[in-house]
């Protein structure tokens, strides 16, 4: 879900000034990956395991990707850097995603008000 920014309150001009700071901002990260991070614990098939008493096997780190309707990409996280480097391409998307979300949002609001948002106006 998206982040909703107050931007009905601002000026165009505060609304402008912003815009250029994110477009400036704005890179694309090479290491963002739109995926999640996801722990999970589990049981085994022995029936005399202690996971069939509640202490079940675990964490163990996925990473989850959604790429279309029931087409979902799943594996384990099978080391501790593996597990960092996913946390922190999952992180850099967010960032990315909530600054293109804002220049959005501005371009909606700028435009809803009868200003021209292209940088040649």
């Amino acid at each position: 879900m998206a982040k909703v920014f107050a931007h009905r309150h601002k000026s165009t001009l505060a609304l402008r000034h912003r815009r250029d700071v994110l477009m400036h901002q704005l890179k694309v990260p090479p290491t963002l990956i739109r995926a999640s991070v996801v722990e999970r614990f589990g049981t085994c098939g022995s029936p005399n395991c202690r996971c069939r008493s509640g202490q079940k096997h675990g964490p163990y780190y996925y990473l989850t990707q959604c790429l279309a309707p029931g087409k979902i990409r799943k594996f384990l996280l099978k080391t501790e850097a593996a597990q960092q480097a996913a946390r922190r391409g999952t992180a850099a998307f967010s960032e990315f995603y909530d600054q293109l979300e804002e220049l959005s949002q501005i371009n909606t609001e700028l435009l809803r008000r009868g200003e021209a948002f292209d940088s040649e106006a």
